[in-house]
């Protein structure tokens, strides 16, 4: 197929920066499913979402959780991002790891 090759690449050369977004992207999308599912089940099976001191159901939970997405998807890619440099700093000092594509 035109176009189509294998790339390796090794962990010694994975910028952080690239990393984040790599992991921001994954866990971002990934996650938004699962939230559109919990807003829906809090909008319409009178779930409750507690942002503040008061529950909120129906159309103010589906609201609620659609707002908390992205800051819970930027935490924990953040907390995904710091753990991941910290061990890939580990790994690097006695091997490398090489990751390569599919063809």
């Amino acid at each position: 197929m035109l176009g189509r090759f294998s790339v390796i690449i090794d962990s010694k050369n994975i910028s952080k920066k690239s990393l984040f977004k790599f992991l921001l992207a994954g866990i971002g999308i990934g996650s938004l499913f699962l939230w559109l599912l919990l807003s829906l089940l809090s909008g319409f099976v009178s779930g409750s979402v507690d942002m503040t001191l008061e529950s909120a159901s129906g159309l103010a939970g589906f609201t609620q959780s659609l707002l908390i997405w992205p800051f819970f998807a930027l935490i924990w890619a953040g907390f995904t991002w710091l753990f991941l440099i910290l061990g890939l700093a580990t790994i690097n000092r006695f091997t490398s790891i090489t990751l390569q594509t599919k063809d």
